[in-house]
């Protein structure tokens, strides 16, 4: 009887994870009328802890809390501390989605004085961690900060870096909210070096995944964050704000960044061959010696630095590259159509076999330029390109 009660338990675990709570309800209830049966105290109260959370993933927080109520009830009964604590943490957990923040909060504190009690600091961290959640829901906002700087000194303490994630996001989201962005920037740039750290040392090929598991959002939350030397090769970072990053020696072979905002950015031999660049901008971007044999149709390149780049075969349709100076940039077989040339410095630049139809030259510097025919030049020269230093 013993081993089937186990069985059924272990069985509703399984059935809860695929989602299938009316299943994984009938398989504990099974479960909760054997170890009466049997007397199996401990174990009956734990099957109710889970029997709630079912009934919570069902919406019915009535059931839920009646299966919470239980479980305490026996926790205290057989002086289970451990089951008590996890009792009141549900509780606590199902006030708050019912919106009654000062029971949140008083049973998070018991909670917490529990696990204090038994040094259990994971239990510690998720109850500041969900007492935080109610303070803040309550407007306690300093209550809510001391709660999260306690779960990040414990994460800390404990090496654990994926919770010092979750505090630093929480209190991101606080000071966000009480108008102190220093602050706010302060702990986002904490969980960028974190994943870095991370990345570096687990030696994963997804940065993007690590940074979503430490709560950063790889779209809005990389702006300014040092990414140098990372492989973000295949990575969709398509409408990402990257502005004033450092990207220096980032591999992002076919990696997604249409759309992106790059201006500022430190791209300095960076590999973005066949990556997706459609629309992005790159205002006033470093890209010397960065490899960007790839498409970059209406990409704003307006006062980058391309100097020395690898532009063969690039795809440049209407892309706006006024000012930039390309000296020395390989632009073999390249499609400049229509693209922006105007004042831009192409000293020494190789345009072999380079498309530039309708292409906008006018104070273009071309002096020393590779690959271009005389007519050419003189059709370019007629459009306003500068090939000869003029004497004043």
């Amino acid at each position: 009887m013993d081993k089937k009660a186990d069985g059924l338990l272990k069985q509703g675990i399984s059935q809860y994870q695929a989602r299938q709570f009316e299943a994984a309800l009938e398989s504990w209830q099974e479960a909760i009328a054997i170890y009466r049966t049997l007397g199996e105290r401990r174990r009956e109260g734990a099957a109710l802890g889970n029997l709630g959370v079912a009934w919570e993933a069902l919406g019915d927080y009535a059931k839920a809390m009646e299966c919470y109520q239980q479980h305490l009830a026996i926790a205290m009964e057989i002086g289970d501390r451990t089951g008590e604590g996890n009792a009141l943490g549900n509780l606590g957990n199902a006030c708050y989605a019912l919106e009654d923040f000062p029971a949140a909060v008083d049973y998070q504190q018991q909670r917490l004085a529990i696990a204090r009690e038994i040094k259990d600091w994971r239990s510690q961290e998720q109850a500041l961690g969900n007492l935080g959640l109610a303070c803040d829901a309550m407007g306690d906002f300093v209550g809510a900060i001391e709660c999260y700087q306690q779960q990040l000194g414990m994460a800390i303490e404990n090496n654990e870096p994926r919770i010092q994630g979750k505090a630093l996001t929480s209190l991101r989201v606080v000071y966000h909210y009480l108008g102190n962005e220093a602050k706010a920037e302060e702990y986002r740039h904490q969980q960028i070096a974190i994943a870095r750290q991370l990345f570096l040392a687990e030696k994963t090929h997804d940065f993007l995944q690590i940074a979503e598991i430490l709560g950063l959002n790889p779209t809005l939350d990389l702006t300014g964050a040092d990414l140098s030397g990372i492989n973000l090769h295949y990575a969709d970072l398509s409408g990402a704000d990257l502005m004033d990053s450092n990207l220096c020696a980032v591999d992002l072979t076919l990696a997604d960044l249409s759309g992106a905002l790059l201006s500022g950015a430190n791209l300095t031999d960076a590999c973005l061959s066949n990556a997706n660049l459609r629309d992005a901008e790159l205002i006033g971007a470093n890209l010397s010696g960065a490899d960007l044999r790839t498409k970059l149709p209406r990409a704003n390149l307006s006062g980058t630095n391309l100097s020395r780049a690898n532009l063969s075969s690039a795809y440049l349709p209407n892309a706006n590259l006024s000012g930039a100076n390309l000296s020395g940039a390989n632009l073999k077989n390249a499609d400049l159509t229509a693209a922006n040339l105007s004042s831009t410095n192409l000293n020494s630049a190789d345009f072999s076999r380079a498309e530039l139809k309708d292409a906008v030259v006018e104070n273009a510097n071309f002096i020393g330029s590779l690959g271009i025919s005389e007519n050419m030049k003189i059709e370019l020269m007629q459009r306003g390109a500068i090939f000869e230093y003029k004497n004043d």
